[in-house]
Parts: C-alpha cells; structure tokens; sequence
C-alpha cells in the first residue's frame, strides 16, 4: 500500500552521537539541546523568543492563554482546518467563531474575518493551509486584533520573499509525524518577538518550583525529541526540494484530467505539504477513496471534516463545504519513491478522465 502521508526520516551520525551522549548523562527531559533547537527556529524565523511544547496543540493553546484568551472571549478560526485548532480554543473557554475561507482557495477569508469581528474578539487563527501561504496574512495583520499565524504545514513557504511565521503577534508549530518536520512524532513550539508573551508561556508550560500559584501545564519536549527537530530543521529544504519535484511530476502529468490543480501566484513560495486536486465533475469521493484502495494507493480528503460541520453538526460555510465534497489530496512525501508517484499518475488518469 502506498499511504497518503509518511514521516521524513533523516539519521546522521551527528543524531547517534547526540542521542548516546543523553544516555550517557541521564538527562531525559527539557535541556540544552531543547535550548539549542529554540534557538535554531529562532534564526530560522529571524524572531526573539522560542518556546518548545509537547504538541501543536499545547502551543496553540499557550499561545492563546498568553493573549488573555478567557471565557469572556471570542477566538475567529477558519472552518477548513484540523480539529486540534478548534480544540485549542476550547480549552480556554472561549467561543470559537468559525469563519468560511477564500473562493478558490484553502485559507481564512479576509471578508468573513471582517464580517465576524466584534468587542470581544481577543485572536485570530490564521492557519496557512497544506504548504498554500494565506496571501491575506497582511491585511489581517492590519484590522489589529492579536494574530496566531500556524505555519505548521507551510514551514519555509514565503510571501513576497517573506517567510510565513514572521506576520503574527506568534506563531505556532506541530512536529506531529507526518507534518513538514517532526521531533520523533510529537511535539511542537511557539515563536513571538514579545517578550511579555513569551514570559507568560514560559511559565505557565510547566508546573514545577514557582513561588505564586496560578494554574500551569506540564507541556514540555523532551531532548530526545529536540535533537531531532535539530536535524530536521537543517535539512528542512532538502525535504522541500523533493515535495516539489513529485508536485511539479503530478502537475506536469495530470494536466488533462478533468481536474482543477491549485496554482501558486507569482509572489509566492509553496512548501509543498500537499497535492490537492478539485473533481471538476460531481463524483462519489468516498467512492474514488475506495477505488485508489483496490489499486493499493491511500488517498484522502484534505481535511477530515470541515469544524462548522463537526461542531454544530451544519454546513454554513459554502466554500469549505465546497471543498470537503470535491478535493482529494494524492501521496506527497520525501520518502515517496519516483515510480510510486508514477504509478500514483497511472491510476489517476484511469479513475479521473
């Protein structure tokens, strides 16, 4: 079977070196190479302040509380996006206000974000969407309520030459396993350049020896974990150079298939998360699902269920349900052998003429 998404795996000698000399001094939990890898995604993002958690889901949550997220609040987060987003918010007691995305695209939409706006609005979630950065990022910035940009699945992807991750109030990262880089399956990290902000998340991610009570987390990455993240960091470009040659190979290949394959601008750099195409004619995706099945290849809808749906058990938000009932997302990862990914075009052409 050719599944839809595989970790990339990268060991060097470096990393064995690295991983006997924690055995060796028995130093399992948070230390210098966590300290290293928040330094190294600091530079990475040219920003202050680095904060390394448990998962993408611990750092957004972090993030939120450090924004005075409370249950007297409204958090604006995009329908189309994983769950993990609308949970986040939850934790915090605040409502979540789900908003529609762009026509023809996979990110928040600028207008709904205007149209939902209100008092009580503390943050904005802008996730940009399967290695697609939200081109809006800037305005959104501008209406001037807190962003969290999550560049989880865009790592390196640029805007005017610009890396996303550098717009928002902070920004938030997953190393979940099969995300751009992973930190041995887990784990993930807040970068901000407010130095307030990042002292509150400091202190609140671990409960351990504090004078004052307040309530705390225990939302720490291990060494083991950050050496990894260390190594994928550094090759992260290599990893995107391969994303792109089998998209560029999908995108070459598949052009006379009645399919809408999704176009970058001019202005901007993918990072390659994804290879999602649009059915132009009305089919059964559960049925297509199926029938890559049979050839041995997993395909998926990009996102499990749209969060107006999962949450309020409605579609109101017309281009993600949209996209829910005509997109599929075909393999795309580093470690995807070339003749996979031909075969992968064989059996599109036959199922989707």
């Amino acid at each position: 079977m050719i599944h839809h998404s595989r970790p990339s795996v990268i060991s060097t000698k470096q990393l064995i070196k690295n991983i006997k000399e924690i055995f060796n001094n028995k130093f399992f939990s948070e230390g210098k190479f966590v300290e290293q890898f928040e330094q190294e995604l600091c530079k990475f993002f040219g920003r202050k302040y680095a904060v390394c958690v448990s998962s993408g889901t611990a750092g957004l949550h972090l993030a939120l509380l450090s924004l005075a997220v409370d249950n007297n609040s409204e958090v604006i987060l995009p329908a189309y996006t994983c769950s993990a987003v609308l949970n986040s918010v939850l934790y915090t007691g605040a409502k979540p206000v789900i908003v529609d995305v762009e026509d023809g695209g996979f990110n928040i939409s600028y207008k709904e974000i205007k149209k939902h706006l209100t008092k009580k609005t503390k943050a904005i979630i802008v996730p940009h969407m399967f290695g697609y950065p939200s081109e809006d990022i800037k305005k959104i910035v501008a209406l001037d309520i807190p962003v969290i940009e999550d560049t989880t699945q865009s790592l390196g992807a640029k805007i005017d030459g610009e890396l996303v991750g550098r717009f928002g109030k902070l920004n938030i990262l997953s190393f979940y396993a099969t995300k751009m880089i992973t930190t041995f399956g887990e784990g993930g990290a807040i970068i901000t350049d407010d130095k307030k902000l990042y002292n509150t998340i400091k202190d609140i991610k671990e409960y351990d020896k504090k004078n004052k009570f307040r309530l705390r987390y225990n939302y720490k990455l291990s060494e083991i974990q950050a050496i990894y993240g260390l190594v994928q960091l550094k090759n992260l470009f290599k990893l995107v150079k391969i994303r792109k040659k089998i998209f560029d190979l999908y995108k070459t290949k598949l052009k006379k298939c009645n399919i809408k394959i999704f176009e970058p601008k001019n202005n901007v750099v993918l990072s390659y998360y994804r290879f999602i195409v649009q059915l132009i004619e009305k089919m059964d995706l559960n049925k297509i699902i199926e029938r890559y099945k049979k050839f041995g290849i997993e395909v998926a809808r990009p996102v499990y269920l749209p969060l107006d749906k999962y949450y309020f058990n409605k579609f109101f938000c017309k281009n993600s349900k949209l996209l829910y009932e005509t997109t599929i997302s075909l393999p795309i990862y580093p470690s995807l052998k070339e003749e996979e990914a031909e075969y992968i075009v064989e059996v599109t052409q036959k199922l989707i003429k």
